[in-house]
């Protein structure tokens, strides 16, 4: 760390467009720990994302923090491709899930928030923790698995453009859309599928380029999040609602072959999704005395998005 100045939580920062800004929290927690309780904390946070700083590390008091378009100079992006902004893994099919005689499969899987590591001051914690391990074995074979980190922001901003990001989801789309010619993949043969942020960015993305897509309990709304203590660090960094900017991209689909599963026992998202073009896309309601809160609505119906996902890949 050494020639980078050290500033404290009351300084003025000059940006001066530096790779690198470092904040000495005066304590052990990372600046999103102190933010829970520190007004001034919270307020230089969502300066540096203004900025397009992301926080990549803590250590001996000092918070990390490094402009988004250089991020792939640190050590823990090395496993990522890196494509105009954007970064994901590819996974390809392997051993008794080869299957030669048929075409081949692409999933764009969007992650969602983490759980244990909300906090951590790691990216890869943050934007990209794994969600659904293995999912191939169970779907159809020949199936390539396209993972998306979300990298934008705080936690990521649900695949969607922001004040300091304003071509994000046209960066997603050409990521998807290069991955696609590559491996020689027809657009039938791919489907997006996330759920909660994940189903966001599924969704839209979806809606955008008209591929098939599913979306599980998708969060089309920020209000909820950024009347919570602005929960996801969005409150101001993009729209609040997608809603109309989906039902735009619906409007030109030719194809209904999209599918959004939700719970009226998770009110506000469901109430929300009920504004999404019926016409366009099939909304399956879980009637689930089990689900109880959002995050449940993704773990507890699993046999039923496998299914939807392996009969896209079918018809």
């Amino acid at each position: 760390m050494s020639g980078n100045r050290v500033y404290n939580l009351d300084d003025q920062i000059s940006f001066d467009n530096s790779k690198q800004i470092l904040i000495n929290t005066g304590h052990d927690q990372n600046m999103i720990q102190l933010v829970k309780n520190d007004k001034k904390a919270y307020e230089l946070y969502k300066t540096l994302l203004e900025n397009d700083y992301v926080l990549y590390g803590h250590e001996d008091h000092i918070s990390k923090f490094y402009k988004r378009e250089h991020v792939s100079e640190l050590s823990q992006m090395d496993n990522l491709i890196h494509y105009n902004g954007v970064f994901y893994t590819i996974e390809e099919p392997s051993g008794r899930k080869v299957n030669e005689l048929i075409p081949k499969r692409l999933l764009v899987l969007f992650t969602c928030m983490p759980g244990t590591d909300y906090y951590s001051s790691s990216l890869i914690d943050r934007m990209f923790p794994r969600f659904f391990d293995g999912i191939e074995k169970n779907l159809v074979k020949n199936l390539y698995v396209m993972r998306f980190m979300d990298l934008n922001c705080s936690h990521g901003s649900h695949y969607v453009n922001t004040i300091n990001f304003n071509d994000y989801e046209t960066a997603i789309q050409n990521a998807i859309l290069k991955v696609i010619s590559n491996l020689d993949i027809n657009k039938e043969n791919v489907v997006l599928y996330g759920a909660s942020k994940g189903g966001t960015g599924a969704l839209l993305h979806g809606s955008a380029l008209d591929i098939k897509a599913l979306a599980v309990d998708p969060i089309l709304h920020l209000g909820e999040y950024n009347n919570k203590n602005d929960l996801h660090f969005l409150k101001n960094m993009r729209d609040e609602d997608v809603t109309h900017k989906i039902n735009h991209y619906l409007n030109d689909c030719k194809s209904n072959d999209k599918y959004i599963i939700c719970s009226r026992n998770v009110k506000f998202n469901y109430e929300q999704i009920q504004n999404i073009n019926k016409d366009k896309i099939k909304i399956m309601e879980m009637v689930d005395d089990m689900i109880t809160s959002h995050p449940e609505v993704s773990r507890n119906p699993v046999p039923e998005q496998l299914m939807i996902l392996n009969m896209l890949y079918s018809f």
